[in-house]
């Protein structure tokens, strides 16, 4: 249903989610999986071997790490920096600026320490984890807001306050690549609904 309200934080996503979600897409997802040929019993192991391997090499590694960096600090700085630059009100000169504290940021993941080595449940483990995972996706939606020149729904850049249909009525979609994310982007099919402008007065 991202297509509705362009994946953004809006109320109306949860109603929404709820009705396009719950009740078409679940069900049609339980029946697609049903109807398939080949289930993942099918698979040879080796794939599922592998990737299992991929992730304890992962998680081995932050365990072994004694850096300087605190994961919770880092992340406190992400999210003040985050709100300070990427929000509803976006400049261009403040994104670019947060992409590079976005490399500074990975770069300095590179030397978190875990203040717990255990090996159950740990979950100093996991948040490190996750803290990569945001990371990446900061740059996703630092860049995506970066590329889009116009003004539109909840996300207002006063360098292009109009909507542009012409180029930008489109879904960004993002790719991961060890170099930073790939974009495409995918037309909104607007046969449905008339396009009108989104107004407050």
């Amino acid at each position: 249903e991202y297509q509705y309200h362009g994946a953004n934080r809006l109320g109306a996503n949860a109603l929404v989610a709820c009705i396009y979600g719950g009740m078409v897409a679940g069900p049609s997802a339980v029946n697609y999986i049903k109807g398939l040929k080949k289930s993942t019993a099918a698979v040879e192991s080796r794939f599922f071997d592998e990737e299992l391997k991929r992730q304890q090499e992962i998680n081995n590694r932050l365990m072994k790490t004694d850096g300087s960096e605190n994961p919770h600090v880092l992340h406190k700085v992400l999210g003040e920096w985050m709100t300070e630059n990427v929000t509803v009100i976006r400049y261009n000169e403040k994104l670019a600026k947060m992409d590079d504290k976005l490399l500074e940021f990975l770069d300095r993941y590179k030397n978190i320490g875990l203040p717990d080595k255990g090996g159950w449940a740990n979950n100093e483990l996991v948040f490190a984890r996750e803290l990569y995972n945001m990371l990446i996706l900061a740059r996703v939606i630092t860049q995506g807001a970066f590329r889009r020149n116009e003004s539109r729904g909840a996300h207002y850049k006063p360098e292009f306050p109009n909507r542009d249909d012409a180029n930008w009525l489109k879904t960004t979609k993002a790719r991961y690549t060890p170099e930073g994310p790939q974009f495409t982007y995918e037309d909104v099919d607007t046969q449905y609904v008339k396009l009108r402008p989104r107004k407050y007065d």
